[in-house]
């Protein structure tokens, strides 16, 4: 019987990170507890925190920045002050931080790379003036229609489902980056291929 409870508990703090992604993904848009903008933020942070979850880096990136899970910023940090709430947490044994970069040339110590709608044309650009990084890219596109997301070029985007944040995993950008994402996390996400 023992074994049985520890099997159980085991299987529950397995799939707990999956399950606390999904409810973050869940979660509405427009929230009453709390000004829309505010909330809508650490719904955001909170979802860039359970991703980085479920994301491997090539060994060669993690030998870079061995300490630290650096979340950067593509030219504006609109998710402050809500990434206070995970700055100094532990993720893959990894400490979280952050930092603000104006192109892909200051990238080589970013883990992730979150980019706001207001950068997406600014991120292209870079992008296809530089080569493979392996770094996450995740755009916030919630607040645009499906016309930018079929064309972002982000491995992760941040799409609006109705009144909830979905996931669009773009894969060419997840393997040229030379990231591993779990299954787990793939099946909460459209794929695009």
């Amino acid at each position: 019987m023992i074994n049985a409870v520890t099997l159980k508990l085991s299987s529950v703090s397995q799939r707990l990170p999956v399950l606390l992604l999904l409810l973050a993904c869940l979660l509405p848009l427009h929230l009453q507890a709390e000004p829309h903008e505010d909330k809508l933020r650490q719904v955001k942070t909170a979802i860039l925190f359970n991703i980085a979850k479920f994301v491997r880096w090539p060994d060669n990136a993690i030998a870079n920045n061995p300490d630290h899970m650096t979340i950067c910023y593509y030219r504006e940090n609109s998710l402050r002050p809500a990434v206070q709430t995970i700055t100094g947490k532990s993720v893959q044994q990894r400490t979280v931080n952050d930092k603000l970069i104006h192109s892909l040339t200051e990238a080589d110590h970013c883990a992730m790379l979150f980019i706001p709608l207001s950068q997406i044309r600014h991120f292209a650009e870079d992008q296809a003036h530089h080569g493979p990084l392996p770094v996450l890219t995740v755009a916030d596109l919630t607040e645009s229609d499906s016309g930018v997301t079929s064309g972002s070029r982000a491995a992760i985007n941040l799409i609006r489902q109705g009144t909830r944040i979905g996931l669009d995993v773009y894969l060419p950008e997840v393997s040229r980056s030379g990231l591993t994402i779990s299954s787990e996390l793939l099946k909460l996400a459209r794929i695009r291929r």
